[in-house]
């Protein structure tokens, strides 16, 4: 029976990954506390999976990483060995080998062989003879099988099943697996002949010796051969229950199979392992399947409003009822929507859990002892934010780590603890979702940063509050580090972040205290699919206005009202002046009223910064379903995206940030 395993691929890539994050996650906490029990079971676990799998499926070079790794553990579990220092950084390294491994298996970078070649001699480096002192009590293995095996000579061993018997095979491999490195391993048809190529410091006869009591006479040969010239990287036929079985149309028969596999059964690896899928009852959906419910669900709103828009023409008795249906199919979307939305939602412990191992490269990197805590993982966000989110948390990480945290001497020399620590935690408020990455360094320069503003010709003060002095760090090509090194200092960083976050809906704020740190804090929505906001109409047109970033409404007296040279047109809300902007003006409309003491001027919040806009009418509060202009027209500065409404017009999002730059932007001009 010939089965094409390439349709289980992406599931194998999925839960490889999987256990790729806790091994890095565990290895990373055991760089500083010592191990548990249950800790070095879970990282044996992961690593026996992934060989599994690996085997299974074709990758036979994933096998071999894995197998390396596994046995390291198991000599670490038995009490063989100590995990310290060395062995984590090269089990580290076996898990990044690993994870370029896959991406090359998926199409997304090349194979390393020079460093799968490296591999198995920096493990035995790293493997110090000597007792653990955190061995499992009750313990003993022969002393014998605490030396590490030496490579030996390569050895070609060929097997002739005399029927089909996956379970004598699957002994064969864990038998030759304890011997020696099994580099190649290859299949014929169904029934066929198999021939391996094992590495071990035995000789062939002590090798065939071992086999006798396992296989019938006859059925394998051992010899001596030549070294491999290369262990193959590629994906090669399935491997267990279906030996021979081609790994894609036409191949041959003879291309490399898998190398290390587990026991077969008929539970894949991991829920054999763990069985962890089925405790939690989670299931896998494929992304565009989500998509498409949420489209679906996002056009049940719309109708929503078509109706309540359509209710109005009806005479008091029908519109009675009718809107009596209305109220319990709103009620009823309200609880689809946030069902279906849920489904998008996943725990920002995803983005965080690659942090640990940034930060302590990093640190090393700079010299610098450096602590993460994080707090808030289990914060669920839309799975387009966390995927767009990552890049503008590295450089404020980064950011963190080479400006702000400082050396060793620096801080002991202030009093500070010779660790720094830097903080990440995510929390919701209100509608949105807040991460704030803090750390207890030097925090920022104002002086610095006002003397590198006056270089790069920007209008600055000594008057000028903190707030909007560190708010300088996000103009285009500005940096205050005093060398270019790998991590910082070109002036390429915070204007990105904040685009990007500003792309996303969201703003960003600063706080920071000389001597004491900097904390960033990012403000998210929840989702990218349905917005809260307010409509307004400005001429004849409509406009949407994020409900999160609106402040207040009213309508100014013209006392409150002022213009000033270099600020334009100001509206005096209580005892502060705010940036007066004529949304009429900004889109070239015939307003209704010219005059904002005659319209209505709406208070919004722009990272920090208050604003007021002018408008003719407020229309409704309602959730508007939002259709990426981006993606069919181009990006329009000062818009976010579009709305379809319930009579079918297109209304347009407005981005309040957006609207800020290019008020700014006319005032310098003008000036």
């Amino acid at each position: 029976m010939n089965v094409d395993l390439r349709q289980f691929h992406q599931v194998f890539f999925e839960e490889t990954l999987e256990h790729l994050d806790t091994l890095e996650r565990v290895l990373l906490l055991l760089a500083h506390e010592a191990p548990e029990r249950e800790q070095i079971d879970a990282l044996f676990r992961a690593a026996h999976s992934i060989k599994g799998g690996a085997g299974t499926f074709g990758f036979p070079d994933l096998a071999q990483i894995a197998h390396l790794l596994e046995n390291s553990l198991d000599r670490v579990r038995r009490g063989q060995i100590e995990l310290n220092a060395p062995l984590i950084d090269v089990a580290l390294r076996a898990v990044d080998l690993l994870r370029r491994q896959l991406a090359a298996h998926r199409g997304q970078g090349e194979a390393d062989p020079a460093a799968l070649a490296a591999l198995p001699t920096l493990l035995r480096q790293a493997e110090a003879p000597r007792p653990a002192p955190h061995a499992v009590a009750g313990t003993t293995v022969p002393a014998a099988s605490t030396q590490p095996r030496a490579p030996g000579a390569a050895l070609t061993l060929s097997y002739l099943p005399a029927a089909a018997a996956p379970e004598t095979l699957d002994a064969l491999l864990n038998t030759l697996l304890d011997l020696g490195e099994l580099d190649i391993l290859e299949s014929g048809e169904p029934g066929g002949r198999w021939q391996f190529t094992l590495r071990c410091a035995l000789s062939p006869e002590a090798v065939s010796q071992r086999l006798r009591g396992l296989l019938p006479p006859g059925e394998f040969t051992v010899e001596a051969s030549r070294e491999p010239d290369a262990v193959a990287t590629e994906p090669s036929p399935a491997y267990g229950f279906f030996p021979g079985a081609p790994g894609a149309p036409g191949v041959s028969t003879t291309d490399p199979a898998p190398a290390a596999v587990l026991p077969l059964h008929a539970t894949p690896p991991a829920a054999a392992e763990t069985g962890a899928t089925l405790e939690t009852g989670s299931i896998r959906v494929s992304v565009p399947k989500v998509d498409l419910l949420v489209n679906l669900m996002s056009e049940l709103v719309i109708n929503q409003a078509m109706l309540v828009q359509a209710a109005q023409g009806l005479d008091a008795m029908q519109h009675a009822r009718l809107l009596l249906g209305i109220e319990q199919f709103e009620r009823h979307t309200r609880a689809l929507q946030e069902a279906v939305m849920s489904l998008r939602l996943m725990p920002i412990g995803f983005v965080f859990s690659r942090f640990p191992r940034l930060v302590r490269d990093l640190a090393q990197s700079l010299g610098k002892e450096v602590r993460l805590e994080t707090s808030g993982e289990a914060t669920e966000l839309d799975r387009g934010l966390i995927e767009k989110i990552a890049d503008p948390l590295t450089h404020l990480l980064r950011n963190s780590l080479d400006h702000g945290i400082e050396a060793r001497a620096v801080r002991r020399a202030a009093g500070k603890d010779h660790v720094g620590t830097v903080s990440l935690q995510a929390y919701h408020q209100g509608g949105s979702v807040v991460i704030e990455i803090a750390d207890d360094g030097a925090g920022l320069d104002r002086e610095r940063i006002l003397s590198k503003a006056r270089e790069k010709g920007l209008l600055v003060s000594e008057t000028m509050s903190d707030e909007e002095v560190w708010r300088l760090i996000f103009a285009p090509g500005f940096s205050t580090a005093r060398e270019v090194t790998e991590v910082s200092g070109r002036g390429v960083g915070m204007d990105v972040v904040q685009k990007n976050v500003h792309a996303l809906g969201g703003r960003i704020d600063l706080e920071s205290r000389a001597g004491q740190g900097t904390t960033v804090r990012l403000r998210l929505p929840l989702t990218l699919a349905i917005l809260d906001g307010m409509a307004v109409m400005v001429g004849d047109e409509l406009y949407v206005l994020p409900l999160s970033l609106v402040v207040e409404s009213t309508q100014p007296a013209a006392s409150q009202l002022r213009t000033v040279a270099g600020r334009g047109r100001l509206v005096q809300i209580r005892d502060e002046f705010l940036p007066l902007l004529a949304l009429h003006e900004i889109f070239e409309l015939v307003p209704r009223h010219h005059d904002p003491a005659q319209g209505i001027v709406v208070v919004v919040d722009c990272d920090g910064h208050r604003m007021a806009l002018q408008v003719d009418e407020l229309v409704l509060q309602q959730q508007f379903v939002i259709k990426n202009l981006e993606r069919n027209y181009r990006r329009v500065p000062g818009i976010t995206g579009a709305t379809i409404l319930g009579d079918g017009r297109v209304a347009l999002i407005l981005d309040p940030a957006g609207l800020a730059r290019r008020h700014r932007s006319a005032l310098a001009q003008a000036a």
